[in-house]
């Protein structure tokens, strides 16, 4: 009984995720761009400035807690960019 190929991609071009890892993973950093600065803003504002400083709800926190959200979002778009740039293309190099 033959073992099953998979497919043809990751026969030819070793050191290729497939398809479903590469799925997975894309899939994590869009969830983790989306629902993070969300959490994050209204984290910061409601538990942060409401309940530990005790500050009622005003443009200002509303405005910090924007400028959290923001700051949370580029740093989960770096971290989607740094996966995708260096481990995206790993290929083993030959050295005489």
């Amino acid at each position: 009984m033959e073992q099953p190929m998979g497919d043809l991609r990751s026969q030819l071009i070793p050191g290729q995720q497939s398809d479903g890892a590469v799925f997975k993973t894309v899939l994590f950093y869009s969830v983790l761009i989306l629902l993070l600065p969300i959490a994050s803003f209204f984290a910061s504002k409601y538990v942060f400035f409401e309940g530990f400083l005790g500050q009622e709800a005003t443009i200002g926190t509303n405005i910090v807690s924007a400028v959290v959200a923001v700051i949370v979002l580029h740093l989960a778009l770096g971290l989607f960019i740094y996966k995708a740039y260096f481990d995206g293309g790993r290929k083993d190099i030959k050295s005489d």
